[in-house]
């Protein structure tokens, strides 16, 4: 009986999260806010447009590690967004060399510029979280966010 009441307390903390994370998106400061977006369009959407190519299908497989990792990060920050959270998107690094890959293939032209931005979208995103992976090192625990009301979230 233990167990699972057990796991049922680490499912109720992986939704209390999953819940938090949803609510932290009013709290993106201004200027990443279409970074943010242009990222969603490009490596969560866009694949499934692509998904007869090799590279999509493991950008959507690399999203989901990366979904996974952000939430463990998170939790494991306190339910709190930081320098820390981007540290799942290694995971896109095994497309990004697809990608890289297939620009100069012969596959069909719109997937190859599709292929071209993927790619450099990952590389600035992953200089960005070296950055800040860095700054976490050096210390900086605080929240990335801005405007979060204090103690948030008291939950």
């Amino acid at each position: 009986m233990r167990s699972q009441n057990s796991q049922f307390g680490l499912m109720e903390q992986i939704l209390t999260a999953l819940t938090l994370m949803a609510e932290m998106g009013d709290y993106i400061p201004e200027h990443v806010a279409p970074w943010l977006t242009w990222m969603q369009i490009v490596l969560i959407a866009l694949p499934f447009v692509f998904i007869y190519y090799r590279a999509a299908r493991m950008m959507i497989l690399a999203q989901v590690v990366n979904f996974l990792i952000a939430t463990i990060v998170f939790m494991a920050e306190g339910n709190q967004v930081t320098r820390l959270f981007g540290l799942g998107h290694i995971a896109w690094v095994y497309p990004m060399i697809l990608y890289y890959k297939d620009i100069r293939s012969e596959y069909w032209k719109p997937y190859r510029v599709y292929a071209a931005i993927a790619a450099a979208t990952i590389a600035i995103s992953l200089v960005m979280d070296v950055r800040d992976v860095a700054l976490w090192v050096g210390g900086d625990r605080g929240s990335t966010l801005v405007g979060l009301p204090e103690g948030y979230p008291a939950r």
